[in-house]
């Protein structure tokens, strides 16, 4: 390879056992430009091996990503990652750098040297450092990972650097995910003598760092914050003086019994708080919230109050204790509403003000007897309640655009499925998609699908009562995907079946018998289905 001196494109270098010779001839490829991994850098003996590479002279080269095996996995181990890391000293154009694997203690010297076009760094796997580099004066810094570094407990003075007023002045994103040990993140304006800091740092991710404590509080432009697996101590540190705050992610933050106030400033559009145990009450105070448009609450068992907002456009609420949504009455300009599995609850608020209302969906509320009837909801085009254990009837409503409709899987005492006549009514020529959960006493489907004239999808799930599918199923002439799922006795599809002429997609999953009756070959059910492009049977 090193007789190639015009190579210009090398998209990966994997050093071998003998790895003087390889390196040597890397380093006779001046002209080469763009992208290169160099792969399994354990093999590399010394410093000066690394060194013959000659990535210091390489103009032309913007990026490198640097590759040691996992400690587990390496053949050969010389044990001198600081070493040959020092020797591999890229070229001061380098625009993105990536270290993966690396097991010295500490990063070398040429870190914190000027890399003025410097845009992009990932350092990942290297849990035996101790500190993290000094990377705070690097002007045009822009996107910054560091993950899996096991030994640091702090991130403090070395981190920033002590070499100018404005410390990551063009940071944009910053991440830190999986440091095991890392307990405080120190403020750069309290350990330093720089009057800025995060001047544009837009994102801020910090996953998997179970232990960290203590964080920084001054993100003056900060737009989006991702928390995960973080102390509730660090969350309020991070959040208590955002002013700017647009999107943020709360996810399993320990001892979080209330959201931080200051998570609700004026700007912030989108809130999601998922798996927070302990959450009891998000906002403390009376006055409503106005400008979150989308608000996702899952898995928070001993939430019960709901805040006062105003605005909200998407709610979501899966796995949590309300009992009632009385501030529900505020959203009233809501466009998208989900209720998922929230077992306490007993009532929802009046609907028929929700006139934007485009999508709702209630699932797994097995507490509720009824839902409130819908009045006009001119702009509703999805409608989902299933699994809802106490339900004995459906709710009326002037549904004049509805397309998809998922209802079932109510009060088993009932012996037939809740009439569908309020559907009928204003959505007969509109529906496209329909799905029926039933249970076991049910032996028929409800007579009235046949009215639905533009169906173009049924689902039917859980009829174990029903032996045969009716023959008014053949009149469904814009039908193209029928699925049948769990219906353990039926037997036999309707003759008319061979009328479904557009019918493109067949599926019969985890129904036993009509499995055995519809095997390619077989009897008379399979030359009801042989014309369907598509067939599915599991």
């Amino acid at each position: 390879m090193g007789n190639l001196k015009c190579l210009r494109t090398l998209s990966f270098f994997i050093v071998g056992q003998d790895a003087g010779e390889q390196i040597k001839e890397l380093g006779c490829l001046n002209q080469l430009s763009g992208e290169l991994d160099i792969r399994r850098l354990e093999n590399v003996r010394d410093q000066e091996e690394a060194r013959s590479a000659n990535l210091a002279i390489k103009a032309k080269m913007n990026q490198v990503r640097f590759y040691w095996s996992l400690y587990a996995d390496r053949k050969v181990n010389h044990c001198n990652d600081e070493e040959v890391l020092e020797g591999l000293c890229p070229h001061q154009n380098l625009k993105s750098l990536k270290i993966d694997g690396f097991s010295g203690k500490k990063f070398p010297s040429w870190m914190s040297s000027h890399f003025d076009y410097l845009i992009q760094i990932n350092l990942e796997r290297s849990k035996n450092c101790e500190q993290v580099p000094t990377l705070g004066h690097l002007p045009c810094l822009k996107a910054l990972e560091i993950k899996e570094m096991d030994d640091v407990t702090c991130i403090g003075v070395e981190f920033y650097g002590m070499r100018s007023d404005v410390l990551f002045p063009a940071l944009r994103t910053l991440t830190f995910w999986d440091m095991k040990k890392l307990v405080e993140w120190k403020d750069a304006l309290e350990v330093t003598s720089a009057r800025v800091v995060f001047p544009c740092l837009e994102e801020l991710t910090i996953e998997y760092c179970e232990q960290l404590k203590g964080a920084p509080c001054h993100f003056p432009f900060l737009q989006k914050l991702n928390i995960k697996d973080v102390n509730n101590t660090a969350l309020e540190r991070i959040s208590s003086n955002l002013t700017t705050l647009k999107s943020a992610d709360i996810y399993r933050v320990s001892g979080h019994t209330f959201a931080p106030g200051q998570l609700f400033c004026t700007s912030i559009q989108s809130l999601r708080i998922s798996d927070c145990g302990e959450l009891s009450y998000i906002w403390d105070t009376s006055q409503p919230l106005i400008s979150l448009e989308e608000l996702t609450i899952r898995n928070c068992p001993k939430l019960r109050c709901f805040p006062r907002i105003q605005g909200l456009r998407c709610l979501d609420i899966d796995k949590c204790g309300f009992e009632v949504l009385t501030q529900l009455q505020l959203c009233t300009s809501l466009s998208e509403l989900y209720i998922r599995a929230c077992p306490d609850l007993k009532s929802l608020p009046d609907l028929q003000e929700f006139h934007s209302l485009a999508q709702l969906v209630i699932n797994g509320c097995h507490n509720l007897k009824s839902i409130p009837d819908l009045g006009e909801l001119c702009f509703l085009t999805r409608l989902v309640i299933t699994n809802c254990s106490n339900i004995t009837r459906l709710p009326e409503g002037s549904l004049k655009c509805l397309k998809s409709l998922e209802i079932g899987g109510y009060c088993e005492e009932l012996d037939v499925f809740p009439s569908l006549n309020n559907f009928i009514q204003h959505s007969h020529t509109t529906l496209q998609y329909l799905e029926l959960i039933g249970w076991a006493k049910l032996n028929s489907l409800p007579g009235e699908i046949q009215q639905f004239t533009a169906l173009e999808t049924l689902v039917i799930e859980g009829f174990d009562g029903i032996e045969t599918l009716p023959e008014w199923l053949g009149n469904l002439s814009s039908l193209k995907e029928l699925k049948i799922y769990h219906c353990n006795n039926l037997m036999y599809l309707p003759t008319t079946t061979t009328r479904l002429i557009k019918l493109e997609e067949l599926r019969i999953w985890w129904c036993s018998k009509l499995k055995e009756r519809c095997a390619k070959g077989s009897e008379e059910e399979w030359l009801k289905i042989a014309h369907i492009p598509e067939i599915v049977i599991l």
